[in-house]
């Protein structure tokens, strides 16, 4: 290679890593950078060598003055050249569609080339975690943070229904008192608010448990892609919920990623030793986990799910608080040195209730404006 073909390649680089900026980091320029990408390029691969010779070094120090933003920002732990090849590999021979550019790309790709502290304000981002790019930059998100945002949409949705049939019951008994008759409409209309009810409670349990599941699996996950060269084979097919090529129980899980994850190695919390389990854990798999089978599965030899709508909200309100309880105590046991983890709220109940509550009121809000 020339020493110019080498300097091009070199000042070109910085364009690329440019464009990979721009497309993730929010409020920076796209169109600015895109329209110097893209005219640098073609001053590149148009012009006559000598024009090259004498533009590069201009050229270079515009592209360096620009992206020194960002480095001071993000400081760099390779090269600019490392960054744009890795860049331009992800476009290369894909046959996903590049998925990606919907979904974004893991948290834990862009920090091995960047220290990305002042990207997030979160205390601790899982390496899976994806940041949105192009259409969707400025966005993030991880799959425990969705089943944790549908837990509380549905626990407030119960919530509400809850509260409307007790407000209506009382509106029935009077009107009853004053000689109203209490029609089969009337009926119907309290049947229908018992369902929603019991659906929404249902469902929020479902979601409850599938977020501790998504929870447990993700930090075993983050652990393993962080932790390759110090895990062996088994280790990584543990952490990814597989053992001897049979999937590992919640309780399993629970207990072994404790054994691999924690510094001295220990099992704090015993899930899998009936006479060991301390709570949280022991409601949430011996009074919930049938319920929760039996929602998504049931049968007339499980758990009943025909139950009073009282009985229902209690259930649902019980099994969130406990949810979070076993969320942070899991979190707190493999993590002893961490804070509780900002990227899903904290995993505060009162926090991620009102937040739930807020979103639930602006679609009202948007009802009656409609």
């Amino acid at each position: 290679m020339s020493n110019l073909k080498k300097k091009i390649n070199e000042t070109f680089d910085y364009a690329v890593y440019l464009h990979m900026v721009g497309n993730f980091v929010p409020n920076t320029d796209l169109k600015q950078i895109k329209d110097i990408v893209t005219a640098v390029n073609d001053f590149l691969k148009n012009s006559d060598p000598e024009l090259i010779k004498e533009r590069l070094p201009e050229i270079r120090s515009l592209l360096k003055k620009m992206t020194d933003q960002f480095i001071n920002k993000f400081p760099l732990k390779c090269t600019i050249s490392e960054i744009a090849t890795a860049w331009n590999d992800l476009f290369k021979n894909r046959d996903d569609e590049y998925s990606f550019l919907n979904s974004g790309i893991d948290y834990g790709w862009f920090e091995k080339f960047m220290d990305l502290s002042n990207f997030y304000h979160y205390n601790y981002v899982p390496y899976h975690y994806k940041i949105g790019i192009f259409g969707h930059k400025g966005l993030g998100g991880i799959e425990e943070e969705f089943l944790l945002k549908d837990s509380f949409n549905l626990l407030v949705k119960a919530q509400y229904f809850f509260d409307v049939l007790l407000k209506y019951g009382e509106i029935l008994k009077q009107e009853e008192a004053k000689g109203q008759k209490f029609t089969n409409e009337k009926r119907s209309e309290l049947t229908e608010l018992n369902y929603e009810v019991a659906v929404n409670s249902r469902l929020s349990i479902v979601s409850f448990f599938s977020f501790i599941e998504c929870f447990v699996n993700s930090i075993g996950h983050d652990y393993s892609l962080r932790n390759l060269e110090k895990l062996d084979e088994k280790q990584q097919e543990i952490l990814n919920g597989m053992k001897n090529k049979g999937y590992l129980s919640l309780k399993s899980k629970i207990e072994i990623f404790q054994k691999i994850i924690r510094q001295d190695k220990r099992a704090i919390i015993n899930t899998t030793d009936d006479n060991q389990i301390k709570e949280p854990f022991k409601s949430f798999f011996e009074n919930f986990e049938d319920l929760r089978n039996s929602s998504v599965h049931y049968s007339p030899k499980k758990v009943r799910i025909w139950l009073k709508p009282q009985d229902w909200i209690k259930k649902a309100n019980d099994f969130s608080k406990i949810s979070m309880e076993v969320g942070l105590l899991f979190w707190k046991t493999c993590y002893p040195d961490f804070s509780e983890p900002d990227y899903i709220g904290r995993l505060d109940f009162n926090y991620l209730y009102d937040i739930a509550k807020k979103k639930s009121e602006t679609i009202k809000k948007i009802e009656k404006q409609m």
